[in-house]
């Protein structure tokens, strides 16, 4: 009796991991995830200027924007050790753009300047700004005051991550979603994996008991009843594993083409520019209908 039971529970819970994951899948895809920067702040390849996140509460984009200059002269001049700074910010344009990526390019100039009557007054790039329920976040480059030219490096700001997370899924399932930072669907992903796993286990147990009752009696009745038995437990489990293949195979294609958390990748400026070569994976619908992979490869 109680493995009828379990049979029954276990049915429902793989429906039901199932099901929960396909809606997280889909409201993800609507949400808006936590850019890596705020979890881990860009590095730049020079000590001219460094990347600095700030919160700023605010209704608006539009109020906290008007509230940054003040905010982060306040925060240069205790950085710094000066005083009487004024900060005047700017909104980069992306150079060029492959679809998935906004390659962003900026001059070296002078960023600060030293007035005559002992002011500073200082250019901030909004490099992305981030709307979350505690306030609006900004990340800025901050130009050194110390130094008289400011050697930005060119930067990407993209949602790819290509094999950095195909390799990590393959391993473990989910953990390409982690290190993309989409958190939920990781989870959800792990803990399919790893009830699917628990399910193949726990049924192929149950079937080979009933499979040794079969030869350990005599009466006909049971006979039958231990051998539906295992073609039933038989059946779940080749569902399960069909599951758990088919799961694999998503948590593949899905650490590969699904955008991530949004994340700036420092170029340092070279010979020709700064410019440099970057690719992606993403889903593409040729005629409409069909569903492909397309690969973009950006010089």
């Amino acid at each position: 009796m109680w493995k009828n039971k379990f049979l029954i529970y276990l049915s429902a819970l793989f429906c039901s991991v199932l099901f929960t994951e396909q809606n997280a899948f889909s409201q993800q895809r609507h949400d808006t995830v936590k850019p890596q920067w705020m979890r881990k702040l860009p590095t730049p390849s020079n000590n001219t200027y460094h990347f600095q996140a700030f919160r700023i509460d605010g209704a608006s984009v539009y109020s906290a924007m008007k509230q940054l200059p003040d905010v982060a002269a306040f925060y240069m001049e205790r950085q710094y050790n000066i005083k009487g700074v004024t900060v005047e910010t700017f909104e980069l344009r992306d150079e060029y753009s492959n679809g998935k990526n906004k390659h962003f390019e900026l001059q070296q100039i002078h960023d600060t300047v030293y007035t005559e009557t002992g002011e500073v007054n200082v250019r901030l790039a909004i490099v992305d700004e981030y709307v979350s329920d505690d306030g609006v976040y900004f990340l800025c480059t901050i130009p050194d005051p110390n130094c008289r030219t400011v050697a930005y490096d060119n930067f990407e700001l993209t949602t790819q991550y290509g094999a950095r997370g195909l390799w990590r899924s393959a391993i473990v399932p989910g953990w390409g979603q982690f290190h993309k930072g989409s958190y939920l669907k990781g989870g959800l992903i792990l803990g399919g994996t790893a009830a699917l796993i628990g399910g193949v286990v726990a049924t192929e147990s149950i079937k080979t008991d009933y499979a040794r009752r079969i030869g350990e009696t005599h009466n006909v009745d049971y006979k039958r009843l231990y051998a539906k038995r295992v073609d039933q437990f038989s059946t779940v489990r080749n569902i399960c594993i069909g599951a758990l293949g088919a799961l694999y195979v998503y948590n593949l294609i899905d650490a590969i083409a699904a955008p991530g958390a949004r994340r700036v990748i420092v170029k340092e400026k070279g010979s020709s520019g700064g410019r440099y070569a970057s690719y992606s994976f993403y889903p593409t619908s040729p005629d409409g209908m069909s569903v492909a992979m397309a690969f973009n490869l950006t010089f």
